[in-house]
């Protein structure tokens, strides 16, 4: 093991090793970027400085929590530099459409079908994590040049599995860089002592799925160790992935889990919409003035039960929980008429959308 400054040690594992070194962000090849020292997520999470103007290349989740956490930390001027025609263009499309309705409220320019050209920056530093790395950078994006005090790389994640020894133990990962592993978190063809979880493994990229397969492989080396079966259901990573919860902390925050209405429609499934408006329920009134916000449900009609949720405004992520245990627990629709949410809370908004249903 290599530290920051340098030093080695050797460890050894008297059961086994669990790879858990997650992922770094992904840097496209512009010309100039990587050299310019572009901050990630990781600066923006352990800011000791707040760039005057900054740019925010990417249109996904960590882009707009960024975004929001700039701006809202006292950024004057926020640049984003989205690819593509929408924000959050996984999510339902209202969600990326409040958001940028939101951004353009507090002034921040998204510039959409934009590609970046070439940045240079001429005095760049290493001022380490979270500070201003140097002069400022000029950005030709889109046809126009335009300088920053500070660039954030938030156009996906790469796996951070290269140069850890894998192939000195015959490990190879698949053509993205991500271990593949079984149910219990080993590591294919390694079975006895080699595990994998988190973002490392690439089965959901988010801190509490992460949480979730690190609880699963200790319970299983614990097992394994003491001689004891892992066939039950507390020692498999048996979540499905395309049900996985997960909240996006921008302003407004957005929280989903499950399937959009046009996934499930690619996956065959007969959907159908519940949409309304969350300003609407009385509850919202107690939290904040003119507060804005819109729920969606999907629903399966073969099964009656719900395959997707969204909601997106002020803290949403509270909402989501109840979504998930309907979606994981196959709770027909019929069944949650009688689960009666309390008033004056926001979690009316579940009996809106079933009355909205007819």
């Amino acid at each position: 093991v290599t530290a920051d400054d340098g030093s080695t040690s050797v460890l050894h594992a008297r059961r086994a090793v669990i790879i858990a070194t997650g992922t770094t962000a992904a840097i496209p090849p512009v010309p100039g970027l990587r050299e310019a020292r572009p901050w990630s997520s990781r600066d923006v999470t352990n800011l000791r400085e707040v760039p005057g103007r900054v740019a925010v290349i990417g249109g996904g989740v960590v882009a707009c929590e960024s975004v929001t956490w700039l701006k809202g930390l006292g950024a004057r001027e926020v640049t984003v530099i989205v690819r593509g025609g929408a924000l959050l263009a996984n999510q339902e499309p209202f969600a990326g459409a409040l958001m940028a309705d939101q951004f353009a409220v507090h002034g921040i320019n998204v510039l959409f079908d934009t590609e970046v050209q070439s940045v240079r920056r001429p005095g760049v530093e290493d001022t380490g994590v979270g500070r201003i790395h140097g002069g400022p950078a000029s950005i030709s994006a889109g046809g126009s040049t335009f300088e920053v005090d500070e660039i954030v790389v938030a156009a996906g994640r790469k796996p951070t599995t290269a140069d850890i020894g894998l192939d000195s133990v015959a490990v190879e990962t698949d053509s993205r860089g991500f271990l593949a592993t079984d149910d219990h978190m080993a590591v294919n063809g390694q079975r006895d002592w080699l595990y994998a979880i988190g973002d490392a493994c690439g089965r959901a990229l988010l801190t509490h799925m992460g949480k979730y397969q690190g609880r699963i492989a200790g319970d299983v080396i614990a097992a394994r160790a003491e001689g004891r079966s892992t066939d039950g259901a507390r020692f498999q990573d048996l979540a499905d992935h395309d049900m996985v919860p997960a909240v996006i902390f921008s302003e407004p925050q957005v929280a989903s889990v499950g399937l959009t209405e046009a996934a499930a429609r690619d996956k065959g499934i007969d959907a159908e919409a519940l949409e309304y408006e969350l300003g609407s329920i009385g509850g919202a009134a107690l939290l904040r003035d003119g507060y804005r916000g819109h729920a969606k449900l999907v629903v399966d009609r073969a099964s009656d039960t719900l395959v997707g949720a969204t909601f997106v405004g002020p803290d949403v992520g509270e909402l989501l929980h109840a979504a998930t245990t309907a979606i994981v627990g196959k709770v027909n629709l019929e069944t949650l008429w009688h689960a009666v949410p309390s008033f004056p809370t926001v979690s009316e908004i579940w009996l809106r959308l079933l009355e909205s249903r007819g």
